[in-house]
């Protein structure tokens, strides 16, 4: 069995693969992705690397992005799905898979839609607690719609709907004492984790810079700032910052661009607290690592799916939630403080309410096995 794959979220996907992969030897794959992750100004993507590392072909794809930019945009993004379009039916036609699975992202429309007239079982999964824009188009015309929360279900249209929960990659879900090769200070003191995403943020990459000093007295910090793009180089400027910090608190700054799987286990081991924007993979990690965490959630993305992501914990005492439009050197320093205080009820809290395993890649296995024919 051949599944082709595209995902705007990408670590689900991958947990996916590798679950799969790990358990039979039937099923092949073909990911279907971006280059960039932001074109205008050429942030790379992670699928590229991260699916040749696991030996699937990958083909680079693009498309126009409907329901996003100004209304002028409109024609031009319709004109870039519709070749997307012709390019997906000529990618189906060659690779003849038996399935297609889309995790989101823009790119998955003209797919879907190649898929659908060429009568090949479409598959879409929505890991947030609002359904995407592509995925709300995708969904109307799927064989089977997989959701994280109940509540995602609701809002589907299409009576097709499994709620499997959100694949997680079971490598950083474990215990890890190998520690990365860039790790390396004689601090005692505990980790703070910072981490931006691949694309990485630029409020809270500078906020970071500005309370810097107080935050290395305490704590070694480890920051993953997101990839360079043509416009900023956010790694080279944190470098400077760290330049500026007594000889003591310098080595207890790690500036990454991005962290890899294994290392990102020791990471999440070792982990004290965390401060983090509140997309839904990274949400659940730190959640399933009983990682007490401050969540600044992306205040334009869609449906507002970041601060319902991270309101649901904070509700729970699971977590802090700081709005952008609130955030402040002061403001994230005390919050800092309060979460160290209170580490042990909100860990306590997180044991209580998350699952110990994370069984999304299993149900959806089981979900797309009934699909497939026999």
């Amino acid at each position: 069995m051949k599944i082709l794959i595209s995902g705007g979220h990408l670590t689900p996907a991958l947990a996916f693969i590798d679950y799969v992969r790990e358990r039979s030897t039937e099923y092949s794959f073909v990911f279907v992705g971006r280059i960039y992750s932001r074109a205008t100004t050429k942030q790379k993507a992670k699928e590229k690397e991260a699916i040749k590392k696991r030996n699937i072909p990958f083909i680079a794809f693009d498309s126009g992005k409907l329901g996003e930019g100004s209304f002028f945009a409109i024609p031009y993004s319709l004109f870039k799905t519709l070749q997307a379009f012709f390019t997906s039916v000529s990618i189906f036609a060659k690779e003849k898979p038996d399935a297609y699975l889309s995790f989101g992202s823009y790119l998955s429309v003209p797919l879907a839609l190649a898929a659908w007239v060429m009568r090949v079982p479409i598959i879409v999964h929505e890991q947030t607690r609002s359904i995407g824009f592509a995925n709300g188009l995708v969904s109307r015309f799927a064989r089977l719609v997989a959701v994280t929360y109940p509540e995602t279900a609701r809002m589907v249209k299409n009576k097709h709907v499994a709620m499997t929960g959100n694949p997680i990659r079971a490598s950083i879900l474990k215990t890890s004492d190998q520690k990365p090769e860039w790790f390396s200070t004689k601090s005692k003191d505990q980790i703070l984790f910072i981490v931006g995403g691949s694309q990485g943020s630029e409020i809270i990459n500078t906020t970071i810079a500005q309370c810097l000093q107080q935050l290395t007295r305490k704590y070694i910090v480890i920051h993953q700032c997101g990839n360079k793009t043509t416009l900023r180089n956010y790694k080279k400027e944190l470098e400077y910052e760290k330049k500026k910090l007594s000889q003591n608190t310098q080595e207890k700054y790690f500036v990454r661009e991005w962290i890899s799987a294994e290392d990102l286990a020791w990471v999440y081991t070792h982990a004290h607290i965390a401060i983090s924007r509140a997309g839904a993979n990274t949400l659940q990690e730190l959640s399933l690592r009983h990682i007490p965490t401050i969540y600044i959630p992306l205040p334009f993305s869609h449906q507002n799916e970041q601060y319902l992501n991270a309101k649901a914990l904070a509700d729970t005492k699971q977590a802090v939630l700081i709005p952008q439009k609130d955030l402040s050197p002061e403001v994230l320093l005390a919050e800092v403080e309060h979460l160290d205080k209170k580490h042990k009820a909100y860990k306590r809290a997180l044991e209580r309410e998350q699952s110990e395993q994370a069984a999304g890649s299993q149900k959806l296995f089981e979900e797309l096995s009934r699909i497939l024919p026999s």
